[in-house]
């Protein structure tokens, strides 16, 4: 028997939800992000034929569509680049919500200097620099009030 993807106790996460994270992810910093026309007409030149409409992209981003075919989510999940799995498993989802993150943070001047700057230092440098980094998150989300859901 497989385990479900969604645990009692654990936050569900709607394809809007995950759609409105993808194209924040793809929008440059100060920028528009993609239209569904962008997104659709990318998707459907990477096929070779119309796979899916604007219009339909739009609903499933507010939430009007809620049950989309395999061969939609297979092309977003293309298009976005994420693994099909992230539209149907939240603990995969979470998982790529985490390198999005890093990947909006890396948008930024202070996180992409710091990159840069550490892209210089020697293996074992930054060995310790990610046991660093490590110990501050800890010690930030220790700090963090606790949100209600």
């Amino acid at each position: 028997m497989t385990e479900p993807a969604h645990r009692p106790g654990a936050r569900h996460t709607t394809l809007a939800q995950k759609l409105d994270r993808l194209i924040a992810a793809l929008t440059p910093a100060g920028g528009n992000p993609p239209s569904y026309n962008e997104i659709a007409r990318s998707i459907d030149q990477a096929a070779g034929e119309r796979v899916i409409s604007p219009s339909y992209i739009w609903k499933l981003h507010k939430g009007e569509a809620t049950n989309p075919r395999v061969s939609h989510l297979e092309a977003l999940a293309a298009y976005f680049e994420v693994p099909v799995e992230y539209f149907l498993n939240d603990d995969i989802a979470s998982h790529v919500d985490e390198q999005l993150r890093l990947l909006a943070a890396l948008k930024t001047g202070a996180a992409r200097n710091l990159a840069l700057r550490a892209n210089e230092l020697s293996p074992e440098s930054l060995r310790t620099l990610n046991d660093m980094m490590e110990r501050l998150r800890t010690l930030e989300e220790q700090h963090e009030p606790r949100q209600s859901d």
